[in-house]
Formats: C-alpha cells, sequence, structure tokens
C-alpha cells in the first residue's frame, strides 16, 4: 500500500501497530483466565443462633409457621432428619435460636415430640402406613365395630400382613382422615 499510494511508512507502521494490538489482545484473552484473582463465590452468610428454651408448644407453632411458607408440594417432612429428630437450622430465625433439647416429628402425621417420647414417631409411622394400606386394600378401617375409642386393631394388621409386630402401645383412629394418634379420645358425652 505505501508503494501504491506513494506513503511510505505510513501504512507500515499502521500495519505493524495493528498487529502487535491484536496480537495483544489474543495473548491476553488466553491467559486471562490465569491472570485473573479468583471471583470470591457470595456465600450464604452464617447467623449462629442462640441456644434457646424452647417448649412444645412453641415448637408446634414454629413447624406452622415454617410450612405455611414451603412452595406447593413441599411438606414439612424435610425437617425431619433420619433419626425423627427435628433439623432446627431452617426454624431458628423463626424461634429466635435452637431449642436446648431435641423434638421429633413424625413424618406420617406430622405429630410432635418431646425427648422422653422419641420411640414414638416411628412406631406412629410404621402404624400409619399399614392403616393405610389396610384401607387401600379393604375399604374400612382396621378397627373392631363399635369401638368408641377407635383403636386400631393390630390384630387385623398383622393377620394380612401389614404388620409384622405388634406395637407397645395403642393408637387411635381419628376423625382426621384416617390419621392416628396416640392420644387416648374423649369419651363422647350422649345426652339421655
Amino acid at each position: 500500500m505505501d508503494q501504491l499510494l506513494e506513503a511510505s511508512p505510513v501504512f507500515t507502521l499502521v500495519g505493524i501497530l495493528t498487529g502487535v494490538l491484536l496480537g495483544g489482545l489474543i495473548c491476553y484473552s488466553m491467559f486471562y483466565k490465569y491472570l485473573k484473582r479468583p471471583v470470591e463465590k457470595k456465600t450464604k452468610e452464617t447467623t449462629y443462633y442462640p441456644e434457646i428454651e424452647a417448649n412444645l408448644e412453641d415448637v408446634i407453632k414454629a413447624v406452622r409457621t415454617y410450612s405455611e411458607k414451603l412452595p406447593k408440594g413441599v411438606y414439612r417432612t424435610i425437617l425431619v432428619k433420619d433419626d425423627f429428630s427435628i433439623d432446627f437450622e431452617p426454624l431458628a430465625p423463626i424461634l429466635k435460636g435452637i431449642p436446648s433439647q431435641h423434638f421429633y416429628m413424625s413424618k406420617e402425621t406430622y405429630d410432635i415430640f418431646e425427648e422422653h417420647e422419641k420411640e414414638l414417631p416411628p412406631i406412629i409411622d410404621k402404624v400409619q402406613k399399614a392403616v393405610d394400606q389396610y384401607v387401600k386394600d379393604h375399604k374400612k378401617y382396621p378397627m373392631l365395630p363399635f369401638d368408641p375409642m377407635r383403636r386400631v386393631n393390630y390384630y387385623l394388621l398383622m393377620q394380612d400382613h401389614y404388620l409384622n409386630e405388634m406395637p407397645s402401645i395403642d393408637l387411635y383412629i381419628t376423625d382426621y382422615d384416617g390419621l392416628i394418634s396416640h392420644h387416648k379420645p374423649k369419651s363422647k358425652q350422649t345426652s339421655d
């Protein structure tokens, strides 16, 4: 171009500068990932909550409040660990702390228990699953006719192999969609 337009070193200099700039940009872009500082990933700030004294009612209210904010299709059972204890990390903001004692929850009935009743959730869950399957198969509850207490009849469940062992406690079928409870129902008063 310099000879054609008789503009002696102008196009040569422009070409050299353009080549050096493009080469520098290409080299920079290739080595950029090695030169730049690692980007610190934004981590969730960990908030430490104090240990608090919480009673059963406090925990029940916190679990209800938490479950009301869950997306559709997500259930409060996400709070239950494998040993049926409640994970208080998600509940700590609601309770303003972590309870000093353990609480336990049934995955089937959502009943919450204190430490001294921690053996109940696994029993309740096992029996609730057996009752549900019995109702699905037989279209009736596994209880004796006219039983005012509505006790779960373990013999029926064991006879049809819904349970493989007799639970150590009495459980009762409630009026809430066949959910079972360990609370003995109050006897219904009849007027004469």
